[in-house]
């Protein structure tokens, strides 16, 4: 069974900050998680904040934990630069972060998306080039 930590950000609303816990702990159950810890702080538009993050990597090296299930990548951060931020500094540390949505698969193939090279681009501009001269030429 792997080992999780689950991390939710608190809202204040009372209904909310009960049923997403509960939420989460059925994902865990769910997919076979066992539950190491459960961390939570207040919701903030930065995401997870810096002492929270150095949390998680303690936790990570005590009980070797490398899974932080969350709802969704909001609680990671506002933006998506944020989040990948987030990602890439647990990722230094073999945390890897699920959330109950899917969204961040998107986040951590942004992180890994090799960029496209110089020729790349000047290779693919002078075929579309070329095609679209080929294409005049036979009159379409």
């Amino acid at each position: 069974m792997e080992r999780a930590i689950i991390y939710y950000a608190k809202t204040g609303l009372e209904a909310t900050d009960h049923f997403v816990p509960e939420l989460l702990e059925k994902y865990c159950k769910d997919n076979g998680y066992e539950i190491v810890a459960m961390l939570s702080e207040p919701a903030s538009t930065e995401g997870v904040s810096f002492p929270m993050k150095y949390a998680i990597i303690g936790l990570n090296m005590e009980e070797d934990v490398n899974t932080i299930i969350t709802l969704s990548k909001d609680m990671i951060g506002a933006t998506d630069e944020t989040v990948i931020d987030t990602l890439g500094k647990l990722s230094e540390y073999d945390i890897y972060v699920e959330d109950i949505n899917g969204e961040l698969e998107e986040c951590y193939e942004m992180m890994y998306k090799e960029p496209v090279q110089e020729s790349d681009i000047r290779g693919l501009v002078l075929d579309t080039v070329s095609k679209f001269y080929h294409n005049i030429r036979d009159g379409r």
